[in-house]
């Protein structure tokens, strides 16, 4: 069974790192550079975080409505700001999971809480985003929309010290 959460679990996070990008074509590079920067090159989920940032990044200059403003969440705790065509990255730390969280503009095409997930076919160019964000964070990701600006957050939580055969089993070929 697949759930949804609209607003992440509560819980002390210290700031890892923050990235406004502008909605382009070059964003998704930017952010795996980012996360992998940011986490260095000995951490165990630095290869899952990268992963789960581009896909994050990849939907949000897919699906960002860029002819509206919007990104602040007003109350400091938010997973970033921005204006008009941006989207920000932020990465925090909790005492056993990493939480990446991106927003954007919003889409027209979203509810708060309810981005649909797609049955892709093997042969489908796109369409497994958030399958993937899914499958890293074990089903522990959502999405909200920001009050004042009609913003739009999508967040996952991953597995800061994945063991390896965890590792070795998000990135095996499917049978």
């Amino acid at each position: 069974m697949m759930v949804i959460y609209s607003f992440p679990p509560t819980q002390q996070l210290q700031p890892v790192g923050v990235l406004h990008l502008a909605c382009s074509d070059r964003a998704p590079y930017l952010a795996r550079e980012a996360v992998s920067a940011w986490l260095g090159p000995g951490h165990p989920a630095r290869e899952i975080a990268v992963l789960a940032a581009s896909e994050l990044i990849t939907n949000a200059v897919r699906y960002a409505d860029t002819s509206r403003t919007g990104g602040s969440s007003g109350n400091g705790e938010g997973d970033g700001e921005g204006g008009q065509g941006s989207i920000t990255l932020k990465l925090c730390q909790g005492t056993d999971y990493l939480r990446l969280g991106v927003t954007d503009s919003g889409s027209s095409c979203s509810k708060p809480s309810a981005i649909p997930l797609q049955e892709p076919s093997l042969n489908a160019e796109c369409g497994r985003g958030l399958a993937i964000v899914q499958a890293l964070s074990h089903n522990r990701w959502g999405s909200f929309r920001l009050p004042v600006t009609g913003g739009r957050v999508v967040w996952c939580h991953l597995d800061l010290d994945p063991t390896p055969a965890q590792i070795e089993e998000l990135f095996r070929a499917p049978v």
